[in-house]
């Protein structure tokens, strides 16, 4: 999960705590995740800019390699980091599931 989204969900949290109404709990909703949406898409756009700059960049600095080299190694190195990022994705979504079982299956010291 993003930080925009958990950002979203904390916020919206907080909103139906303070006794928000529902329709503008519900506008706030919308707001909310058409800005993390537009952020996404956004930032998704800059990224692939960026990654086309940096092939096109290393085959002027790096005249000894062939133009589909660079690019093959930069294709490789993205999809080196997106494997990783997933798995430490997963990892962390595995944590919070099992801290929330952990959480819901604590003997109550209520007697």
């Amino acid at each position: 999960m993003g930080v925009l989204t958990a950002v979203k969900e904390r916020l919206l949290e907080k909103l139906v705590a303070a006794a928000v109404p529902a329709e503008a709990l519900e506008k706030a909703r919308r707001l909310l995740e058409t800005v993390v949406r537009d952020a996404t898409v956004a930032a998704h756009a800059l990224s692939k800019d960026a990654l086309h700059r940096i092939k096109t960049h290393l085959v002027d600095i790096l005249p000894s390699l062939s133009p589909a080299l660079t690019t093959k190694m930069v294709d490789e190195a993205e999809k080196e980091v997106e494997a990783e990022a997933e798995t430490n994705e997963n990892k962390e979504e595995s944590i919070s599931t099992n801290n929330n079982y952990q959480e819901s299956n604590k003997p109550s010291s209520r007697l």
